[in-house]
């Protein structure tokens, strides 16, 4: 968001500080006509209108971008030039052509139905590089991930986070946790997870959980009363950090990025979320419907 600071307030001296600071601005001659400089976004903070979905087809060499909400941002798909696949890994790509639903398409959005379905096309710009069969991916511009180091990371088949770990979320959350489980860690001790807090008299909720040695980043997940449908369609009431898979995590001035996909009975919820304080925000998201 661009603001404007009129040459008047200039004259006051007041200083503003909403993303950036303006400490030790000078004022300017009330005959001038001056122009404020923007406010400009933390280093490596993302944009929506950088960052594409897509999934692969059965070859593994092809991709196509999920166009999405129309009344959202999204890229020009010219200007994505690499894939962000799990675990945190990249190639280069190139994009082929704007792909129309064929009338043979299934209306699902996987392998099987690649060449039916409507989207971006793309392919890997080395024939030597070769991505899994039906996987979701992330397209990027050229400098979207400016300033990011990606952190490598571990699956985790088996693992919780410790009992301190624990006592401090419900601490801060202000409710018990009725269940709980790892999603991945880092090389460096970054932990990953999904919390699912006892129901109490408020609507069901669970946490995505981001830990390291400075503190907690969630996510929160609000379900319904829906006993069979409370987070997702048909989940029965259930959620755990086996429904969850990170395509990425990323450091940098603007804080911890995550790519994220959950799994779902007909398909997959995609997001990027990066920090903002002690919680996440939305960067960008979409879906797979892949119900049989």
């Amino acid at each position: 968001m661009k603001k404007h600071i009129s040459a008047m307030l200039l004259s006051l001296l007041l200083s503003v500080a909403v993303f950036a600071s303006f400490a030790g601005a000078s004022a300017a001659p009330a005959t001038a006509k001056s122009k404020a400089n923007p406010i400009k976004a933390p280093v490596g903070e993302l944009r929506a209108d950088q960052l594409m979905f897509g999934y692969t087809d059965q070859t593994g060499k092809q991709i196509l971008g999920l166009i999405g909400d129309p009344g959202k941002s999204h890229p020009s798909p010219k200007t994505l030039t690499s894939v962000l696949y799990a675990p945190g890994k990249q190639f280069n790509v190139s994009y082929l052509k704007h792909q129309k639903m064929s009338s043979k398409s299934d209306g699902r959005q996987n392998a099987n139905n690649f060449k039916n379905d409507e989207g971006e096309l793309f392919k890997l710009t080395y024939a030597s590089n070769k991505l899994n069969s039906n996987d979701s991916v992330l397209l990027a511009a050229k400098n979207a991930f400016q300033g990011h180091t990606f952190l490598a990371l571990k699956s985790v088949q088996k693992g919780k986070f410790s009992q301190k770990t624990i006592q401090a979320i419900e601490k801060t959350k202000n409710r018990k946790v009725a269940s709980q489980g790892l999603i991945a860690t880092t090389t460096s001790g970054i932990q990953i997870g999904l919390v699912k807090f006892v129901k109490g008299s408020g609507k069901p909720l669970a946490s995505l959980v981001l830990v390291d040695k400075g503190g907690m980043v969630f996510e929160d997940f609000v379900g319904n009363n829906d006993s069979q449908s409370t987070w997702r369609v048909d989940d029965g009431g259930q959620i755990s950090a086996d429904d969850f898979n990170l395509l990425f995590v990323s450091y940098s001035k603007a804080g911890y990025a995550l790519g994220v996909e959950w799994y779902g009975a007909e398909g997959s919820n995609l997001t990027v979320i990066q920090q903002k304080g002690a919680k996440f925000r939305v960067v960008q998201e979409n879906g797979r419907y892949m119900a049989p």
